[in-house]
Formats: structure tokens, sequence, C-alpha cells
């Protein structure tokens, strides 16, 4: 066991939730993990959590005071379990515990009534009452103790932070993060979480935590990927682009407060509805409504030259994208490709990218899909649909972001709202003119093979390296998305070079 403990003083239910959030970001795979402390203290409540950090805020989790065990579903399984009515210690045999430890993260409420039976824990958390709220203390391994360490100390300055602005008595609620080093909560307003009103303002905000991150290790031409694919790697570059956003009249988040070298913001809450959400007892969103909204906004957006601050989406940067597909991808479907072969898939990229560079020029927010459109009900027009997500845009061609709509990796979209979303914006932005229609169904074929290519090496590097298997459910999706569009003859080249060193790449069994 470890000889030093984390510990945090004086919590409540939230602060508790977000130390529990704290230590599931710094578990790496299964272990055994043993709550202590008396009735009352807030062991399911920690447990609670931990499980929602990792399974997703909506998250069910009921007490297993009288089921024993509460399993949950995660890219490592999660088995949450209370022996304080256990009986007897040779009844952990029985719930299948001793079997769970070896795969699953293990919460366990009540150890010491498995005494004998369960193997020593990987982690203690204790909890206590305090004179003004609780005490947890964990024991753990020295990384998972550095990496809580480093955590409390960011947490301590966005507290201060936090308490400069008009949010400084809000609740705090972890929110599921996306797949970046940035870290959420929603804040609720403490003066009346009901009505939500307090002095005329909104009653919930988002808090954003974006700690800067140092460059990976050189990908190409001495480069790292996030340098030359010009990712947004801080605050700074996501502020600048909401702010434009909205100065040309889009619905992108206020920022009500923003510290720009630090890395936080509290911004306007959109809310949770988007079409990947799942629909919880309210209205479903209109899809043809919402299809049609979300066609409008780029069509507005198109219509605004890009701001100059933005890189170009050229072919450099397209071939580093596209190369997470022969990274990634054909390595996890048993296909090695040698340099020689790299290379040519970079050079047929790279002159794809550049060539469309040469016919069209707009904003590309490159992230244009379900996840990231929130649908606002009280709004209207084009502000019925609320951006978030919005740093890493370029200046690229127009089709992009019409292929990240229509092609979502996500949700399944049927062909007729496919071939409709097409249709409305090239009648609303070329209307009979032939040759701008066919130039844009071109790059339209391009855009989205290239886009799907890079997301299929980003999931199989998710499920794979990250852990999370979950993003393989979108691989059928995604191949037929790749198998109808690089058919178009534009992209020969592609077909050619897969069907001379992938020629199996895309035949999945379940397809």
């Amino acid at each position: 066991m470890a000889e030093r403990k984390f510990t945090y003083d004086s919590v409540d239910e939230a602060a508790s939730a977000r130390v529990a959030s704290w230590l599931a970001a710094a578990l790496d795979g299964p272990c055994l993990i043993f709550l202590h402390g008396d009735l009352g203290v807030g062991k399911t409540a920690f447990a609670r959590g931990l499980i929602r950090a990792i399974c997703g805020q909506a998250t069910q989790v009921p007490s297993p005071s009288f089921a024993l065990v509460q399993p949950y579903e995660a890219s490592v399984p999660i088995w949450h379990a209370d022996l304080y009515r256990l009986a007897n210690p040779q009844e952990i045999d029985e719930l299948g515990l001793l079997e769970a430890v070896t795969d699953h993260i293990c919460l366990i409420e009540w150890p010491q009534n498995g005494d004998g039976a369960l193997p020593e824990a990987d982690i203690h958390v204790t909890l206590d009452m305090a004179a003004h709220g609780r005490l947890i203390s964990i024991e753990a391994g020295a990384d998972i103790l550095a990496a809580l360490g480093k955590t409390a100390a960011r947490d301590a300055a966005l507290t201060d932070f936090l308490s400069n602005t008009d949010w400084r008595a809000a609740d705090r609620m972890p929110l599921a993060g996306d797949a970046s080093t940035r870290r959420y909560e929603r804040l609720v307003s403490a003066t009346d979480n009901k009505t939500g009103k307090e002095a005329g303002r909104e009653s919930s905000a988002v808090l954003m935590d974006w700690q800067a991150m140092p460059d990976g290790p050189p990908v190409y031409d001495g480069k790292p990927y996030s340098q030359i694919a010009h990712l947004a790697e801080a605050m700074p570059r996501f502020a600048d682009m909401v702010n434009w956003l909205r100065d040309v009249g889009m619905a992108a988040p206020q920022l009500y407060a923003c510290d720009r070298d630090k890395g936080f913001a509290v911004l306007e809450d959109f809310g949770d509805r988007h079409l990947a959400a799942p629909e919880t007892g309210i209205e479903p969103i209109d899809r043809a409504v919402f299809y049609y909204e979300a066609v409008e906004n780029l069509l507005y957006l198109h219509r605004h030259s890009p701001p100059d601050f933005l890189a170009v989406y050229d072919g450099a940067v397209q071939a580093v994208e596209a190369a997470l597909f022969t990274d990634w991808f054909l390595p996890w479907r048993g296909i090695e490709i040698d340099a020689a072969a790299q290379k040519e898939w970079h050079d047929i990229w790279r002159r794809l990218g550049d060539d469309l560079m040469k016919t069209d020029k707009v904003t590309v927010l490159r992230d244009y899909h379900s996840v990231n459109l929130i649908w606002r009900d009280a709004a209207q027009g084009r502000h019925r649909i609320g951006l978030i997500d919005v740093q890493d845009a370029l200046q690229g061609h127009a089709a992009y972001d019409v292929a990240s709509l229509v092609c979502d990796a996500r949700i399944n979209v049927s062909a007729g709202n496919r071939e409709h979303m097409l249709a409305h914006y090239m009648d609303k932005r070329f209307g009979d003119d032939a040759a701008a229609r066919r130039a844009f169904t071109d790059a339209f074929a391009i855009a989205c093979v290239q886009r799907n290519l890079k997301i299929a090496g980003i999931f199989i590097r998710l499920a794979e390296r990250d852990g999370k298997p979950a993003y393989l459910a979108h691989m059928p999706r995604i191949i037929g998305y790749l198998k109808t569009h690089l058919q178009a003859p534009v992209l020969q080249p592609v077909a050619a070079w897969l069907a001379q060193y992938a020629a199996q790449a895309l035949e999945l069994e379940h397809d």
C-alpha cells in the first residue's frame, strides 16, 4: 500500500463528485477500490460520481444495497458492490467478485464485511464527516496520487478564477468531455436552481478547463501532427473563433468570462440536445427541420469571408489527416504497407487537397456534425442550432462541412435526407450553374472520403490505444460512406491505391 495519501477537505456532494471524477481520470485499467466510512458519509455518492465520470453523467446509479452488485458497461466494465448486508465473507465468491477484480473496475462499499475473502485493494477511499462537510482521503499508487495532486492544484486555480465571476456561488456538476484534454462542468445558479433565474441572467453556464498540452512527437517533415493539422491547443483560438462567429450573426456560445492564458472560460450553456443524444422523455428533434436549419447555417456562413487568423486547409493538412487511416485502420485490419506506399498515399491526398483550395475558400468548422450541433427549441432561424467545438476551424473548401453533416460518422442519416441536404445546398448556392454543381459534387466526394478515412483512423485509435471500444460500432457506417463515394471518378487514384495495397481493407465481416 502506498505510503502517502491524497486528501480533500470540507467538500459537499458536488465537490465529492468532482474528486471522484479526478480519480476516474487517473485510472488506467482494471482495479479494486475499497470505499470506507460510516453510514451517511457519502460512499455511494462518491461511487456515483466516479461511475458517471466514466459512463456519462446521465447514467442511473442506484445504490447496490439490496442487489449487492450493480454492473455498468464501459471500456473497462465497472462493478459497484455494497457488502453491508453480506452475511458471510464466503458469499464473495458466489457474487463473482473474485473473478471480476481481474478485468473490471470494482468499487466496494463496506469491504470489511468481506475481510479475508477479498484481495488487497489497489485504492482505498475513506470518507469522514468534517467540520464543514466531508473529508476524503485516497490511498493509492504514486502515479495516481501524482495525477490527483496535479488535478487538485488545477482545480484550486479554477476555483480562484470563478471567484471573480458572476458564477462564484454556482453549483458545479461534471459533464462528459470530448476526445480531448478539455474538461467541462455545468454551473447552475445556487440561488434558484428550479426556476433558474438570478438577477436576469441565465440559470446555467458551462465551465471549460483547457490546459495547454505539449506537442507530440514528429510525424512528418519533422513536425508533430497537431502542428501540421493546425489543431487548436489552447484557449485563445477558441475564444477568437466563437467571438468571430457571434460577430457575423451565428449561434456560438457567449463568453461570460475567460482567462486566455490559464485556459479557463465560462460559456453560454446551449444544453445537451443533439441528434446523437438519447431522447429521454422530451419531444424528439424533427430531423427534417434540424437538417434544413443546419444547411441554412452553412449557406449563411459561406457568404462571409473567413477570418484572417485561420490557417488554410491545404493538401499538407489533408494528407496528414488521411495518414491516420494507414497508421491505425489498416494495421487494425491486419494490413501493413511500406514507406513507398505510404508516400504514394500522402502524395495523392496532398494533390487532391491542394486542388480543392484552388476552387473555393470559406470558413470550415471541421467538426460540423450531430454531436456539435445543439438544438435550441426557444431560438429562431439559424440560431436554433448552437455551434460548439469550433476551435479547429480553417479556411477550406465549402464541401467539407457539408460532407461532415451529410455523411455523419456517428448517426444514421437516411439516403433521402442526404440527397435532400445536398440538393438544398447546391440549389441555394449555385442555382442552375451546371459547371459549379459538377465541381462541387466532385469536391463533396473528395471531402467525404478524406473525412471518413481520417475518422476511421481516429476511432480505431480511440478503441485500440485509449480503451474505448464503443467507437467500433460506427465502423460499418463509415465504411459504407467510403465504398459509396470512392466510386466517384475524381477519386480513381485513391481507389486504385486501395486496390493495390489494401484490397480487403473495407470488407468487414459484419458489413
